[in-house]
């Protein structure tokens, strides 16, 4: 997954403390830019900072907000988990923040977030977008065995990144799944390593995050259905049922890409999004091309 040497700062207070006793969800936000609303919502075992590359490309036309769900990164963990939980977040964070509508896009779990709210308050879109999953039912196996790795790693053995690194490498052969799940560990006050990522509450909630959305009636709201082309996640049967949902959609793939549609193919991503956010927002009513990834916006 992506990583940055910028340290993104929240938009709202100071973070609580990862634990389950916090009488006040708070959730971490990282927030920049200026123009239409545009909140991104990470996958499972994620976090907003996932996006920050493309956040940064966004920044001069778009105010980006980059949350961290519940019971990932610096936000609030909490034993209740599930999409109607996910989205009520989002809204009432939208609320105390006064923000009437946004363009919503989210990636996997955070796709999934997304369209349940959108069938739970499509008034508050001006558009979706859904990176690289459907509204059906996902066996969830390989995030089973990643959260089992993480629960057995001993952080107090390990001194160093490289002890964290070397000892997931068995369980977690992949760089790019292993450097994404070290992403997760923080050390605290005292130096030593722990886990942001709420490790018992994802593990009961796997079957809820894997499970599908309850059916709605079509929404008339703009929708783009983005998949990578060498991810399994999105079929074209999936397409035609997200098209019963959202008859307003576009289906975008996105070659060379897998899963990670962000992280893999952020130049050939950026473009497809772009065109689509200012197809639907009032302050450009026209076309425009998309810089790459090394330019910003005149």
């Amino acid at each position: 997954m992506e990583s940055s040497s910028s340290s993104p700062a929240p938009s709202s207070p100071a973070p609580l403390s990862p634990n389950l006793s916090s009488p006040v969800p708070v959730w971490h936000v990282w927030e920049s830019g200026q123009g239409p609303n545009v909140v991104i919502l990470h996958g499972v075992f994620g976090s907003g900072d996932n996006w920050l590359t493309l956040a940064r490309r966004l920044e001069h036309r778009y105010r980006v907000f980059l949350p961290d769900q519940r019971n990932h990164g610096k936000s609030f963990h909490s034993n209740d988990f599930g999409y109607d939980l996910l989205a009520e977040d989002l809204r009432q964070w939208m609320d105390r923040k006064g923000l009437d509508k946004i363009h919503l896009v989210g990636h996997s779990m955070g796709g999934k977030a997304a369209m349940r709210f959108a069938s739970l308050y499509p008034s508050r879109l001006f558009s979706l977008t859904v990176v690289d999953i459907a509204p059906k039912a996902y066996a969830l196996d390989h995030h089973a065995k990643m959260l089992a790795a993480m629960q057995n790693l001993d952080l107090l053995a390990c001194q160093s990144r490289g002890d964290l690194d070397a000892a997931l490498r068995d369980d977690i052969p992949e760089i790019s799944t292993r450097m994404f799940v070290l992403k997760n560990i923080e050390r605290d006050e005292q130096g030593r390593f722990r886990w942001r990522i709420a490790l018992g509450p994802l593990s009961l909630s796997l079957s809820s995050i894997g499970s599908a959305l309850p059916p709605h009636p079509p929404l008339d709201l703009p929708a783009l259905l983005v998949r990578g082309e060498k991810s399994n996640y999105v079929t074209e049967e999936d397409w035609r049922a997200f098209l019963e949902r959202f008859p307003r959609s576009e289906f975008h793939t996105v070659p060379g890409a897998g899963h990670w549609v962000h992280a893999d193919a952020p130049d050939a991503l950026l473009p497809i999004l772009v065109q689509f956010l200012d197809q639907h927002s009032a302050q450009f009513p026209e076309q425009h091309s998309a810089p790459s990834l090394g330019q910003s916006w005149a």
